[in-house]
């Protein structure tokens, strides 16, 4: 049997110091939610979230970094949600078509790190 870790094609890394995150459905048709983000790759992001949400929701994101003036807007989908160890975490694989999508991929360009 593969393990997770098989199915993943970039690393993970630990979410860099000072990251912010806040999500919002796609459809916009509820309050941006600020989250904890965990972890991140070239095309996802691992965070925590305060409830569950639905694999194949369609979310918008704002990826404020330590060493940005501006935050990058990334749009994704929740790919797994699941409460592990009784938090909420979720695996957003990120659409690098639209929007910063481009400009998020450039940071790991070469060292495959944030």
């Amino acid at each position: 049997m593969a393990s997770r870790e098989e199915h993943r094609h970039h690393p993970r890394h630990h979410a860099p110091t000072g990251v912010a995150l806040t999500l919002r459905r796609e459809t916009g048709d509820d309050e941006p939610l600020h989250l904890l983000c965990r972890d991140v790759s070239r095309t996802g992001l691992g965070v925590t979230f305060p409830h569950a949400i639905h694999p194949d929701t369609d979310v918008e994101l704002w990826v404020s970094l330590p060493d940005q003036a501006a935050p990058l807007h990334l749009f994704g989908t929740v790919a797994w949600c699941a409460a592990p160890l009784g938090q909420w975490r979720a695996g957003i694989a990120l659409d690098l078509e639209r929007s910063d999508g481009q400009a998020w991929e450039a940071r790991f360009e070469g060292s495959d790190r944030p």
